[in-house]
């Protein structure tokens, strides 16, 4: 009986570890084929205790920490995103103590008790080498670079203001529906390959407007209810902000 036990057993599959960024005690731990653990360490008992997880086995290529709860990564499928810790959970984390609260806490489905949240995603058809959080003149934005095996070089540009927002959603779904790409593909479905968009406004997209035809760019300002003047004056700006 103890043999057929034994037999029985799942084999225990090794973790391969991609990259380890820390900030205080805590530790971000990104994996080949499990996304990233959260892991904090308690010098009280010299252990580390991995609180959070993601709920996405993510075959992760490359990550860098934004903020003090926030990752950005990319996979091998071409894929980037951003996953966040609760803050409830990140404040649980790094009360002062042992951390017994976090060991004797249940496990969800063979993981940690907690679970990263979904921030951003978004698919860039080329599989990310690097990311790095960093500002491209001093005292500028900060951003987000990200370089790709097939030579890509892109970004990502925070917003700073709702009204920008509107207006470049409205501006990509105009350009999607007005320009479709050749082969006929939706947009909408090429940036969502394997999983939906969400929180990105594809900057590749909306700079297409610059190169229309004017009597395009007449019919577009026209539903915007804007000046093609503006519009350009708008996409130009989201350049000069960050010294790009």
């Amino acid at each position: 009986m103890k043999q057929l036990l034994r037999k029985c057993q799942a084999p225990v599959v090794p973790k391969t570890i991609v990259g380890l960024q820390t900030q205080g005690s805590r530790i971000i731990v990104s994996d080949v084929r499990e996304s990233v653990t959260y892991v904090v360490y308690k010098y009280q008992d010299n252990v580390l205790i991995p609180f959070a997880d993601d709920s996405i086995a993510r075959w992760t290529s490359s990550t860098t920490m934004v903020d003090y709860e926030t990752t950005a990564g990319g996979d091998k499928f071409g894929n980037l995103w951003l996953v966040r810790c609760p803050s409830k959970v990140s404040e649980q984390a790094d009360e002062d103590g042992s951390g017994a609260h976090l060991i004797h806490e249940k496990g969800y489905l063979h993981g940690t008790p907690h679970r990263l949240e979904l921030m951003v995603h978004f698919f860039a058809q080329d599989i990310p080498t690097s990311l790095h959080k960093t500002q491209l003149v001093a005292g500028g934005r900060d951003i987000i670079v990200w370089t790709g095996l097939q030579g890509t070089i892109g970004m990502f540009v925070p917003f700073a203001s709702r009204e920008d927002v509107d207006f470049f959603q409205l501006l990509e779904t105009q350009l999607a529906s007005q320009q479709p790409p050749l082969a006929g593909r939706d947009h909408l479905m090429y940036r969502g390959y394997y999983a939906p968009v969400k929180g990105v406004i594809d900057g590749d997209l909306c700079e297409m407007y610059l190169l229309l035809p004017n009597d395009t760019k007449l019919m577009i300002a026209g539903e915007l209810d804007r000046s093609v003047r503006e519009i350009e004056r708008k996409i130009s700006d989201m350049r000069t902000r960050v010294a790009y």
